[in-house]
């Protein structure tokens, strides 16, 4: 319609011009291009041209017959699948995209439809006229790239992305499965294999595990939970009911429990990625020293800690993994209880990224000042849990 619509103006345009004296001769190059449209206005002026006296210096006539051609290969798949929505991508012939970069260059072109544009246009409508189907731009089913210089159809089936919040009530658990290298499971329970129930609802491949951070497989998260989103990848049934989804993976296991929100769009599995550097966390860490300590002690160490900044070396327990870096982070806020001579707890308030494990051993020096240094004991956190996680998408 809108190509058309351009045509019919063009038109009526040179028709005006022609009407108010201009020689019909200074257009016969472009209604040689808007044949057959052009026809009457040209017989009206005499001059006899014939539709098939010219082919079009891009296409070579190809582009209809290109059109009901792929329009019922799609629509044959669309009724086959039993899709209720689609969307049509295109990759053209190469001597179509070469034949159209070389009219844009010689004429000096800003702005035209370009035939792959014209093509996704042309034969979506189409389809939609075949089967019924209307094509969805934001959310489709399935998204057919029609790679015509090779005479084949691509099915994309687009993943489903949930924002939502966990909680891991247990130890030992990781987010996603460790595979040790003889092949086994080196921890019991992942977060990603309790979210393969929704797969299974979602008739998807497989369910995929996208966290804000991440807390060591033997640390709880609690209290807030942590921000993740869950990727249902090449599923075949998009309308879900959230809250099943939810009830359905909270009942997979007793030890992971989800709260799902809403879709979101792909760019927020970076900006979940990303956010754990910017906001604060806090820690509830239960801490046995070697020597006793007093009240008097973990006063002093609330105060020493406030709002300090500490220089860390990559943990010792984790360097054969990753390069030895210093960071440093900060610590916002200690609060402290006593609970035996040699046993406290602590809630931790400090940046992503601080490693809180080794904030409280000093992991053999590479990290200062620690709760060891200030004590003037070793100290050793045995116990450690998440309980709240600034969230920033």
């Amino acid at each position: 319609d809108r190509g058309y619509a351009l045509k019919m103006a063009t038109l009526m345009e040179i028709h005006r011009r022609i009407s108010e004296g201009e020689s019909v001769t200074n257009y016969l190059s472009v209604l040689h291009n808007l044949l057959p449209y052009s026809q009457h206005i040209i017989r009206a002026f005499g001059i006899d041209i014939h539709v098939a006296d010219r082919r079009c210096a891009i296409c070579e006539n190809a582009m209809d017959e290109l059109i009901v051609e792929y329009a019922q290969k799609v629509a044959d798949l669309v009724v086959r699948e039993s899709i209720s929505s689609f969307l049509i991508g295109v990759k053209p012939p190469s001597k179509m995209v070469e034949n159209e970069k070389r009219i844009v260059n010689e004429f000096g072109l800003r702005f035209w439809e370009s035939i792959r544009s014209e093509l996704k246009r042309e034969i979506g409508k189409r389809v939609k006229e075949l089967t019924g189907v209307e094509p969805n731009f934001v959310d489709p089913d399935v998204i057919f790239v029609l790679d015509i210089e090779n005479s084949s159809i691509h099915m994309e089936i687009p993943s489903i992305l949930i924002l939502g919040t966990y909680w891991k009530l247990g130890r030992r658990i990781s987010q996603v499965p460790w595979i040790s290298k003889s092949g086994k499971k080196k921890y019991p329970l992942s977060i990603e294999e309790v979210l393969q129930r929704a797969a299974e609802i979602a008739n998807a491949e497989r369910a995929i595990f996208h966290g804000a951070g991440r807390e060591d497989v033997d640390v709880r998260m609690l209290g807030s939970g942590r921000p993740f989103v869950l990727e249902l990848y090449r599923p075949r049934k998009r309308h879900i009911d959230l809250a099943l989804l939810e009830k359905e993976i909270n009942n997979a296991s007793p030890w992971v429990r989800v709260s799902l929100f809403m879709r979101v769009r792909r760019d927020v599995v970076s900006k979940l990625k990303s956010s754990t550097s910017r906001g604060y966390k806090v820690y509830r860490a239960l801490i046995i020293t070697r020597d006793n300590v007093s009240e008097h002690d973990l006063k002093r160490l609330e105060e020493f800690f406030h709002n300090r900044v500490i220089a860390q070396w990559t943990p010792t327990r984790v360097l054969r993994r990753r390069k030895n870096l210093l960071r440093r982070r900060r610590v916002l806020e200690v609060r402290t209880l006593k609970i035996s001579d040699r046993l406290f707890e602590a809630l931790i308030k400090c940046e992503g990224g601080l490693y809180v494990k080794e904030l409280v051993s000093g992991d053999q020096g590479r990290t200062t000042p620690s709760f060891s240094e200030v004590l003037g004991t070793e100290a050793l956190c045995v116990e450690l849990d998440v309980v709240y996680v600034q969230k920033h998408i």
